[in-house]
């Protein structure tokens, strides 16, 4: 327990930040099955996947606990049983969330006549789908499964156990430690979306028309909404270690947020339009015209917001593609 304690080591760093993490998830069980506010659900959403993004950070970090007597006890953070277990609660509680989003965005916008009888009608099969996808959260979170998960945290947290690598220096650790991610995050292919190739080197399409930008969503939307999983993912690790680092590294990580946030607003768009053709058809343009010309509107305002963080990371990925050809 000595060195859960020190967090001048990475090991007690991370214990520190798995335990805080976990406690967030766990407590906030009783007010998300409450129901009354869905900022709780949002809210346990996000700690489980902090809480991933740490086990995956800190994996080389975390050994079984052990019981009194120095045997092996059931605990263990590091099997992928448990991980297996938080990634399947992500998802439960996702499902209710991004309905949730569905119904506050088609609730907060003022339409027509017409188009307030066909969103009703939407809004009336999304509680029906949520009330559904909750049940089926409630399971979860009353299922052996989740008790086990809880146990297995609760157990590590009390008779935590490491590898001798977690005896590292916290800062010097916590440098080398982001290297990978951050390195995989640059070599990424949906930094270069809408992009020419010109001396070996990737730049943005200047002056790119919506109709140009509604094509290559629909052709790379994927690649984008992966690029933005990978930053949330980069994001998370990072602000784990602001109390390491000065305020130029502060910055760095409320940048990812900024970028996040963009490919967000994005990709919203795109799962709404994806939800609208679901239920309404493909022609649904012509039985919603104002979402439409909302999205229109907006969407190369977006892009524009999005360019020049992209064209940075192009950079940086051109960059290191010339160090690896070189090395």
């Amino acid at each position: 327990m000595q060195l859960a304690q020190d967090a001048t080591r990475i090991g007690g760093y991370a214990y520190q930040i798995i335990v805080q993490q976990s406690q967030q998830v766990f407590t906030l069980r009783s007010q998300v099955l409450a129901d009354t506010d869905p900022e709780n659900l949002h809210q346990m959403r996000s700690a489980t996947r902090r809480l991933g993004a740490a086990l995956q950070l800190f994996a080389d970090l975390i050994a079984p606990s052990t019981n009194k007597k120095g045997k092996p006890a059931a605990a263990n953070l590091s099997d992928p049983k448990q991980i297996k277990a938080l990634r399947k609660l992500t998802k439960s509680l996702g499902r209710v969330r991004d309905i949730d989003v569905m119904q506050a965005w088609f609730s907060d916008r003022n339409f027509g006549k017409k188009e307030r009888k066909i969103v009703k009608g939407l809004l009336k099969r999304l509680k029906k789908q949520r009330k559904k996808e909750f049940a089926r959260l409630e399971d979860s979170l009353s299922s052996n499964t989740y008790k086990q998960l809880v146990k297995q945290f609760k157990q590590w947290s009390k008779r935590p156990a490491f590898q001798p690598a977690a005896q590292q220096n916290a800062h010097r650790s916590a440098a080398n430690r982001l290297v990978p991610p951050l390195t995989e995050l640059l070599q990424h292919p949906g930094w270069h979306m809408a992009t020419q190739k010109r001396n070996q080197q990737s730049n943005i399409t200047q002056n790119l028309s919506l109709s140009q930008l509604n094509q290559t969503l629909i052709e790379d939307g994927n690649l984008l909404h992966d690029l933005r999983k990978r930053i949330k993912g980069v994001r998370y690790q990072t602000e784990f270690f602001r109390g390491l680092y000065g305020i130029t590294y502060a910055a760095q990580a409320r940048e990812f947020r900024s970028l996040q946030k963009v490919l967000g607003q994005l990709q919203d768009q795109l799962v709404i339009t994806d939800s609208l053709v679901a239920e309404l058809g493909t022609d649904w343009t012509e039985k919603l015209p104002t979402i439409y010309a909302d999205f229109q509107n907006s969407r190369l305002s977006l892009w524009k917001q999005w360019q020049p963080l992209q064209q940075k990371y192009l950079q940086l990925s051109n960059q290191l593609s010339q160090t690896n050809a070189v090395a």
